[in-house]
């Protein structure tokens, strides 16, 4: 699966931090709303109290990922069930996938595969940590916005479509590992350990490598709040390129509750 479009250099992001989001310091905010409106993504910085726990859970859960992906196809097949946004999923050119539904987690009705039940607590920690933190900023950058955009986050316990996605890529160095998409729901927060996304310049329209920095995470809008906002908030279109070496991921996809009422 390739493409003739190339990359053309890095896209250099924004870096916001979490303490001061929290504390709901006025310029990160300005800066919050600035950057999403123009770029849709950049990166977060977890440095301090606040994610140090959070942090120390994502190697251990990295390496029983790769045990789980290293097993035979027929038991991991075992975890695929055809549902979007959930269980296993596997490619024919490297890349597999395991998704967490949010909604089963907190229902006590998630099928964690034998390879994570020793890391079973810091992978429920992962995720209800990277659910609160898309929660927070959404919430935060939503209601700082003039008007106010509207969204459904505030019920954590109704978390919809959200989930956490480990993945692995053993793929063919220039493997489009996703084709050119926007993110579907309100945002998405991803720790990776190699190059591996390509966003589209707004201005240039050339495609641009987002590069590793400093293990910080990378979050951007989804095509939900960009619809929200009126198009005031912007959805980044990428795709995803296999490079040189093999790729992990921890991936959260934060979605409204579902709503009785339409936007």
């Amino acid at each position: 699966m390739t493409t003739n479009s190339t990359a053309i250099g890095t896209m250099e992001l924004g870096v916001l931090s979490y303490e001061l989001l929290k504390a709901h310091d006025r310029n990160e905010i300005e800066k919050l709303i600035r950057v999403l409106s123009e770029d849709g993504l950049f990166f977060l910085n977890l440095s301090g109290p606040s994610a140090k726990d959070a942090l120390a859970d994502i190697p251990p859960l990295v390496r029983h990922q790769r045990q789980f992906f290293e097993q035979e196809p027929s038991t991991k097949s075992e975890y695929h069930n055809g549902l979007r946004y959930k269980g296993y999923y596997g490619t024919d050119f490297g890349v597999e996938k395991l998704h967490f539904g949010r909604e089963e987690h907190l229902q006590g009705t998630l099928n964690i595969p034998s390879a994570f039940q020793p890391v079973a607590s810091k992978l429920a920690s992962t995720s209800a940590f990277m659910d609160s933190v898309l929660r927070e900023i959404g919430i935060l950058l939503t209601t700082s916005m003039n008007p106010p955009v509207p969204q459904a986050l505030d019920h954590p316990e109704k978390p919809g479509l959200s989930n956490l996605t480990v993945a692995i890529s053993k793929a063919k160095a220039g493997t489009i590992l996703e084709p050119t998409h926007s993110d579907p729901g309100v945002l998405t927060m991803t720790f990776y350990d190699e190059p591996f996304l390509e966003v589209l310049d707004r201005k240039t329209r050339g495609w641009r490598v987002v590069e590793v920095k400093d293990n910080m995470p990378i979050i951007n809008v989804g095509q939900e709040l960009e619809k929200n906002s009126d198009d005031r908030l912007y959805a980044p279109v990428h795709q995803a390129r296999h490079r040189e070496n093999e790729i992990d991921l921890v991936m959260f996809d934060l979605f409204e509750s579902p709503r009785t009422v339409p936007v």
